[in-house]
């Protein structure tokens, strides 16, 4: 018997295999398995009834799961057999670096993170910090999609009617002089770090945005939770 992958990470669907032979043929079998102390259950096994290899797959579980599992074979002469497995599952690792801080609006006061990987990211502990030293967000247990955006609103802002209030930080945004802007991963490592340290005093009516080139321009109309509008203005010399 065995089963696939060995390192099972929360997303991750396991396959187990046995090969079961029997010379009267009449073979059936089933994975039996068991999450912590929860209740039983079985899921058949596909395979030759003359013998062969057997497959099914124990569902994903979340992380932290210990599964103790069993194939039990049965034949045409109602003889049993069975062999025994475990594993815990762990939690599958995000690439943080997908992540970006993708417009700043200190008129509206949103922060919009941005997804631009391919796979959803786990958000929890995720951390902002503004001017160094002060901590305005922590995230929720929540994931971004791939190509997804998250707005977060100023508690000092206009915030829309209904809005989620797990996705507002504790603290004011200002259009209109210096500010850093850093996001942080669970084990505090920097993912992004938006540093404005040479803003010419200007009060800018729309938003600070990241361009389709990447770079940071003063954009006109402010996009929350949709495709940045480029700007003309270029922020070079501005961090």
């Amino acid at each position: 018997m065995n089963y696939s992958p060995k390192l099972v990470m929360d997303t991750d669907d396991v396959t187990v295999t046995a090969t079961i032979s029997y010379e009267r043929g009449g073979i059936t079998a089933n994975i039996v398995y068991k999450v912590g102390e929860n209740s039983e259950n079985s899921v058949a096994m596909t395979g030759p009834a003359e013998g062969g290899q057997f497959t099914g797959v124990i569902p994903a579980q979340p992380s932290g799961s210990e599964v103790t599992f069993k194939v039990v074979a049965n034949n045409k002469d109602n003889i049993e057999a069975e062999a025994t497995g475990s594993y815990t599952v762990g939690a599958a690792p995000q690439d943080y670096t997908k992540l970006r801080i993708n417009e700043l609006n200190g008129n509206d006061k949103f922060i919009e993170i941005y997804n631009f990987g391919t796979a959803k990211i786990k958000l929890e502990g995720i951390n902002i910090y503004k001017d160094t030293e002060e901590l305005v967000w922590t995230c929720d247990n929540r994931e971004l999609e791939p190509g997804a955006y998250l707005v977060l609103y100023s508690h000092k802002g206009a915030i829309p009617e209904g809005y989620d209030e797990a996705l507002i930080f504790s603290s004011g945004l200002s259009a209109k002089k210096n500010v850093r802007i850093q996001l942080f991963d669970p084990s505090a490592t920097s993912i992004d770090d938006v540093n404005i340290v040479n803003h010419p005093g200007i009060e800018y009516p729309g938003s600070f945005g990241l361009n389709a080139d990447g770079k940071w321009y003063v954009q006109d109309t402010p996009t929350p939770g949709a495709v940045n509008i480029d700007g003309t203005e270029s922020m070079e010399g501005w961090f």
